[in-house]
């Protein structure tokens, strides 16, 4: 399993469909360079859109 396999948000634990391709949650989203260096600092997998819609919402 890589990192882009994630079983579960490595933030909140919720269940996540990860592959690291167009089907992602997150594919749509246009994410801050600054919140992608920060998640991949933080956390060691995926996080679930909720939890990063809510991190933008925070950092912004």
């Amino acid at each position: 399993m890589n990192n882009y396999e994630a079983p579960a948000c490595d933030n909140c634990g919720a269940d996540l469909n990860c592959y690291g391709d167009l089907t992602c949650e997150c594919a749509d989203l246009q994410i801050p360079e600054k919140i992608q260096d920060f998640i991949g600092a933080t956390f060691s997998r995926c996080l679930c859109r909720k939890c990063i819609l809510q991190l933008m919402a925070e950092m912004e």
